[in-house]
């Protein structure tokens, strides 16, 4: 009986889970990949990358683009939606939108009211990233067809993902995280950027893709904001010294010079953050403690690291090129940006609440004056196959 109860229970609860199935049939939508929201005289400039289901499904080739463009302006994320179905035959559906790309300037202008026609339309999930469009347009990036995966929507989502794992510099955030991050009084985000790297002819046709070298995306270094607006960008090695002093480092490179005549490549492969917070005279220190394992992939010279003391030397210089980096990224954020992307309120309230009530409401202030150290420890744990250089020098 208890089996036959609980037979009918899930049925019960599969049901309308499984009449909505068929609410909406497939030829009656169009399925949103990506979202791009430009600046526009009239407000925003929308554009709907949606899938060209026939292209993606057909198991023989196909001489049509994998996507199509939708293009609406207004001053209502709503209306703007709406209003497509004056030039598409079919309703933007959202559930399988995998990236907004948003315009520089509008990023500057803030984010907020775009939040909340994402998050309050029930059609969108929170999982897709955001990516600030960077010396160029929103619609120019989702009008590009990418190589390997030519919905470009698609792809920056996979490289986000994938660089995430493989290379430090790059990250984004989701909805959640990032209204989060918003709502915070103790951290600022920051998200990734796409630029074209490559420009060609043609790059919004499928004819591009005969050639070797099309146009391409690339992810490039994070955007910084102050509450919902975009104010400055990190270069390259800020950018991977913020994910690592806020603990999103899984796998990256680095490299340092030896001495003169010898440049070292290493391979990141263990990355563990502790932020701890003390108290001087009354005032909160925040102290990065950074430690690292990593493997030698290149040696450009003639140095023999099986010697444990050229070892040490080469986790000593590695240790104080990364504290560099960290307190090179610091003093933009507290001078040039004044911002705090890496959490450091957050922290401080954690540790000691009573303290953060009152550097909370003027803390764009208290954070440029906060002082941080940084602590390094890295271990070279593997040289490689090669112990020694592989090409003799003769004298």
């Amino acid at each position: 009986m208890k089996a036959k109860a609980l037979f009918v229970l899930l049925i019960l609860l599969l049901f309308p889970l499984l009449s909505s199935c068929s609410v909406r049939e497939l030829n009656t939508i169009s399925l949103v990949t990506a979202l791009g929201i430009d600046k526009d005289e009239a407000g925003y400039m929308v554009t709907y990358q949606t899938l060209n289901a026939k292209a993606v499904a057909s198991k023989k080739s196909v001489n049509e683009s994998s996507f199509f463009l939708y293009t609406e302006k207004g001053n209502d994320l709503g209306e703007i939606e709406r209003r497509t179905t004056t030039q598409a035959a079919r309703k933007m559906y959202f559930e399988h939108v995998r990236s907004v790309v948003i315009g520089e300037d509008v990023a500057r202008d803030g984010l907020k009211e775009i939040l909340d026609y994402l998050f309050r339309t029930n059609e969108f999930r929170s999982d897709f990233y955001f990516i600030i469009a960077k010396g160029t347009t929103a619609n120019q990036i989702l009008s590009t067809v990418t190589p390997i995966q030519s919905i470009s929507g698609i792809q920056l989502f996979e490289s986000i993902d994938n660089s995430k794992i493989w290379w430090a510099p790059t990250n984004s955030l989701k909805t959640v995280e990032l209204i989060n991050d918003i709502n915070a009084k103790g951290k600022s985000p920051a998200l990734a950027g796409v630029e074209l790297y490559q420009e060609a002819e043609d790059m919004a046709t499928i004819e591009k893709l005969k050639d070797s070298n099309p146009g391409k995306l690339k992810l490039t270094a994070l955007g910084a904001f102050h509450n919902d607006k975009l104010i400055g960008w990190l270069d390259e090695s800020e950018s991977l010294a913020l994910n690592s002093i806020t603990g999103k480092v899984k796998n990256s490179a680095a490299s340092v010079d030896y001495d003169e005549n010898t440049h070292v490549s290493l391979a990141i492969k263990f990355w563990k953050t502790k932020i701890k917070v003390s108290l001087s005279d009354g005032k909160p220190v925040v102290n990065v403690i950074l430690s690292a394992e990593m493997s030698i992939t290149t040696v450009a010279g003639d140095v023999d690291f099986t010697d444990q003391k050229k070892l040490n030397k080469l986790n000593s210089i590695t240790n104080k090129k990364i504290i560099g980096i960290c307190k090179k990224t610091l003093g933009k954020a507290q001078n040039e940006l004044k911002t705090d992307i890496f959490g450091f309120g957050e922290s401080i309230h954690r540790a000691y609440p009573k303290v953060w009530n009152k550097l909370k409401d003027d803390w764009d202030t208290e954070f440029t004056k906060l002082q941080v150290n940084f602590m390094v420890d890295t271990i070279i744990m593997d040289m490689g196959q090669n112990l020694k250089s592989i090409i003799n020098e003769e004298e």
